[in-house]
């Protein structure tokens, strides 16, 4: 793959992590019309982390614009064609940063703590273990 292959892409991925293409991609028509836009997941998301977190009014408007971007970028690179898993890795490792630092800002200690807490995903580990008897 060629530099300027690269180089657009990474222009590619620089415009949709700072939020330029967002405007297009909420006037986009979802292909399945059944499935749920972002914004309407970002707003059951926002509306779950303000109850379990208890955010005040400008943290939980704060929060709901952070998962909507975050959902919508994701949106985005999951249509994207990249060279390699690593390429792919990084993209979705950068847009989680972000979502990330933006969460760290908004939120307290403790908010942020049990926020990562939630989002946190369940290992095998962390099941229950289930006994069959014969």
């Amino acid at each position: 793959m060629s530099i300027l292959a690269h180089l657009r892409g990474f222009l590619l991925l620089l415009a949709l992590l700072t939020g330029s293409l967002g405007a297009a991609a909420q006037t986009s028509v979802p292909l399945d019309p059944a499935a749920p836009t972002a914004a309407q997941r970002a707003e059951r998301m926002s509306a779950y982390l303000a109850d379990a977190l208890r955010l005040n009014t400008r943290q939980t408007t704060k929060l709901r614009a952070a998962i909507e971007k975050r959902l919508e970028s994701a949106d985005m690179l999951n249509h994207l064609l990249f060279a390699s898993t690593q390429e792919a890795f990084a993209a979705y490792e950068n847009l989680d940063y972000s979502y990330y630092a933006a969460m760290g800002k908004l939120l307290t200690t403790n908010q942020f703590h049990l926020f990562m807490q939630l989002d946190e995903p369940v290992t095998p580990a962390d099941m229950p273990v289930l006994v069959q008897r014969r």
